[in-house]
């Protein structure tokens, strides 16, 4: 008999056990009364409450069983003293609903691959797993660490269907279609924005000192756009570096994400249609290319300029100190429109004297990294699949569980004013996670005063009259070139970082760097990447 059967059979004969308890609970007591016409009878009545018989209506109904205890993996900027504040009141909340309660890791971005990835390898006891297109969802489904969440046949069934309805029925199909392996969900995806294009946040306090006006940021259009600004701020505040950056490039002519598991300037294909809205399909690797010359040519002319963190190559830069202390004039970020990524970054800061806004680098475009930019799966070896799927679908539905998920508790570390909007009173926890795009459903969160009312609705919104990217919903196996990958990985360990800060001179890292690739196979990578994309094309056809 098969495991799934068993447990069927199981659960059938259970169910109807209980049920006959419940009904025998409900009933009077089994007796029979004599009858008046047959005293001598009379001894058999005595008969019926025997022993045997009687416990079961008066039996002590059983004790709940205990809480389920979902180890939540949360990647984040760092832990904080108030989680367990957090904790706390969210299982008090969710335990009577679900009979669950949640343990927060927030794990950080450095630490991510080193403790959360090689947990779940390694079976560390993981039930909600934080993952993204563009972090780690196709390695860790393809490996078989996330269990499918829409099999019929499966051991608990069909998650999704049994459990989480309120996911269904709160998300744009176009998410979850998106965001499947062959048809399979390996994990369930945020309701949030659609559309991020690359570009900068610019800090506001800088810019009016220097006389940069909003309408100075809609016209920078490149880099060498923003140039004279650099050096005014320079001028301006000659003990710190005006443009901060961990070598994203913000005016990004490639598809972010565009090869699972592959770096996006190794292999990739242009990012924007033409002026027809022709999209160039041509698979290339842009650390080859001439534009990889002249932007490191760039980034180094810079960083000589004193323009940018002489430790900005190094692995344990980070870019948060800078940017929360306001020690910076211009930081690339993937963007959300109408100047709310900006917003975000402000009331995560905890610097109340913070403004920023922001620069597009990139149109309005839909691509595959983003349908599943924020997503939260199931490891295989969890032992509560049905409660995580369950505390899930809370995240979708209830409004209560998510304004502590993203706020904390209430009337600790925020309140709510008469408007709807929430004022913060301590930030640690709100900080400290990576924040709303995380959580559940935008749609029935709340927004901070600082934020517009609307917020929420316009982050769905934006994608409107965006168009969908010619790659849109491909997604690369690695399996095929696991070993170049690896191979690839080590050849460009701390190199890029280091040629995209300006921090190494490009033109003798550079082409060392390139040939350093291809000897480890990247050649064969991108044959690959071309195979499967022609595959998937014409699958797309048929």
């Amino acid at each position: 008999m098969s495991k799934d059967l068993s447990r069927r059979e199981f659960l059938r004969i259970a169910g109807v056990t209980g049920l006959g308890g419940v009904l025998a609970a409900c009933a009077p007591a089994a007796t029979e009364a004599p009858k008046a016409a047959e005293p001598t009878k009379a001894p058999e009545a005595t008969k019926a409450p025997e022993p045997t018989k009687a416990p079961e209506p008066t039996k002590e109904p059983e004790k709940p069983k205990e809480a389920a205890v979902l180890d939540y993996y949360w990647v984040g900027n760092a832990d904080t003293d108030q989680r367990p504040l957090v904790e706390e009141a969210i299982n008090s909340y969710i335990e009577p609903l679900i009979n669950t309660k949640v343990i927060f890791h927030i794990v950080g971005w450095g630490d991510w691959a080193s403790k959360a990835v090689t947990g779940i390898q390694a079976g560390e006891k993981m039930d909600i797993f934080f993952t993204a297109d563009w972090w780690h969802y196709m390695q860790l489904a393809t490996e078989g660490l996330f269990r499918p969440l829409n099999d019929d046949n499966g051991e608990y069934g069909n998650l999704l269907e049994k459990y989480g309805s309120g996911i269904l029925s709160s998300l744009n199909p176009a998410f979850i279609t998106g965001t499947q392996i062959d048809g399979v969900n390996y994990a369930v995806p945020t309701n949030k924005e659609l559309c991020v294009p690359e570009g900068f946040i610019y800090n506001v306090s800088w810019a009016e000192e220097i006389g940069f006006t909003a309408n100075d940021a809609a016209n920078i259009k490149s880099f060498a756009d923003m140039e004279p600004w650099l050096e005014k701020a320079k001028a301006a505040y000659p003990d710190e570096y005006p443009y901060l950056t961990d070598g994203r490039v913000g005016f990004m002519p490639w598809v972010p994400g565009f090869a699972s598991g592959v770096g996006e300037l190794l292999v990739n294909m242009k990012f924007a249609p033409d002026a027809n809205g022709v999209f160039d399909e041509t698979i290339v690797s842009p650390i080859d290319t001439d534009w990889a010359k002249e932007h490191t040519a760039v980034m180094r002319r810079w960083y000589e300029k004193g323009w940018i963190h002489p430790d900005s190559g190094l692995d344990t830069f980070n870019t948060s100190e800078y940017m929360n202390a306001g020690k910076f004039f211009i930081l690339p970020q993937p963007l959300k429109g109408n100047n709310i990524k900006a917003q975000e970054l402000v009331n995560s800061s905890g610097n109340a004297d913070l403004k920023m806004a922001e620069i597009y680098g990139q149109p309005k475009v839909n691509i595959t990294v983003h349908s599943g930019g924020s997503m939260l799966a199931i490891p295989m070896l969890s032992e509560f699949p049905v409660q995580a799927m369950q505390y899930i679908n809370l995240m979708h539905t209830d409004s209560k569980l998510i304004n502590m998920m993203l706020f904390g508790v209430e009337g600790v570390h925020w309140e709510f004013e008469a408007d709807g909007r929430v004022n913060l009173i301590n930030s640690a926890w709100y900080g400290a996670h990576p924040g709303a795009w995380t959580l559940g459903n935008t749609a029935i969160q709340a927004v901070t005063n600082k934020e517009d009312p609307n917020k929420n609705k316009m982050l769905q919104e934006y994608a409107n009259d965006a168009v969908n990217h010619a790659s849109l919903g491909f997604r690369f196996r690695t399996e095929p070139v696991a070993a170049e990958l690896t191979a690839v990985g080590a050849a460009g360990s701390g190199v890029q970082k280091g040629l995209f800060t300006g921090y190494v001179d490009p033109a003798v890292e550079l082409p060392k760097y390139v040939e350093s690739l291809k000897a480890a196979g990247l050649d064969a990578v991108k044959a690959e990447i071309e195979k499967q994309y022609a595959a998937w094309k014409a699958a797309k056809k048929a």
